[in-house]
């Protein structure tokens, strides 16, 4: 629920999981630093669509005692129950394509719902408009669905273990809760977080990814089949500073990026320009 809190919780603004045997509570602050959104876990049995605000409000009070909480204003809240699944096919016959929740299902507390599906989107939009323009051939267009269903599947083994972390359970249940099996969440949310950024995608070999035919000591630091790592740089045409992905905007050209080395020195200089040479 999105709702105004008044608490004497001393973090109610920073990004914070409560974690008691009355349940569970994921508080992720929310813009114009007065609103803040609650996921709460509710007692195992409970029927969604019979759940009241009132229900949301007084399972919150139980989590966070011994601290007071009421609620101001409440704007919006909802309930569900946490689904995990994953579409048999992402494509039919290259003609249908699905992206985004049509084919992937999740709890939405690490907010990959949005994140996932604009990657979706953004994959399959670029090659169909591609092979629509006769820049490229269906095999291309075939990697869709093999690059993000595995994307999916991740997501959702991850899902399930993001989801049993944030569970509060009793002792007798070997939860969190149990100083004998203890477990320390905020390692778990600072692994977390390059997943959820999208960082640690990798697509297997393909028409377009050849890790294995490729020299991975002549660029340490870059990783075939990974994002393109952005750093900031200087474009020596205007002698702008910015992010270098920034100079790289997705308008459908293609660009080969050339690591020339110091082009000050004879050397470098000279390589550089055997390859404007053989490229023009």
């Amino acid at each position: 629920m999105d709702f105004i809190p008044r608490t004497d919780f001393p973090d109610t603004r920073k990004l914070t999981v409560i974690q008691s045997k009355a349940g569970s509570v994921l508080n992720i602050p929310r813009e114009g630093r007065f609103m803040n959104r609650f996921y709460m876990e509710l007692p195992e049995g409970t029927v969604a669509r019979e759940v009241k605000l009132e229900d949301l409000q007084e399972t919150t009070r139980r989590i966070f005692h011994p601290y007071q909480i009421d609620f101001a204003e409440t704007v919006w809240w909802s309930t569900y129950k946490v689904g995990q699944r994953v579409a048999d096919r992402f494509t039919q016959s290259n003609r249908v394509f699905l992206t985004g929740d049509a084919c992937h299902t999740h709890s939405p507390k690490a907010g990959q719902g949005m994140n996932v599906s604009l990657q979706d989107g953004y994959n399959i939009g670029w090659k169909l408009a591609s092979f629509l323009k006769g820049q490229t051939e269906i095999d291309v267009l075939r990697t869709y669905p093999t690059e993000r269903q595995r994307v999916a599947e991740d997501l959702i083994e991850w899902d399930k273990n993001w989801v049993k972390s944030i569970a509060s359970k009793g002792k007798d249940q070997g939860g969190v809760l149990d100083a004998n099996n203890n477990v320390d969440f905020s390692e778990i949310w600072v692994k977390a977080r390059v997943f959820t950024a999208g960082l640690t995608i990798k697509y297997d070999d393909s028409p377009l990814t050849r890790a294995k035919g490729s020299l991975q000591s002549r660029a340490k630091n870059l990783k075939v089949g990974m994002r393109f790592p952005s750093s900031q740089v200087i474009r020596f045409c205007d002698a702008l500073e910015l992010q270098f992905l920034k100079a790289l905007p997705s308008d459908g050209r293609w660009r080969i990026v050339i690591f020339a080395g110091d082009v000050r020195q004879i050397a470098a200089s000279r390589r550089l320009s055997q390859v404007i040479n053989i490229s023009t």
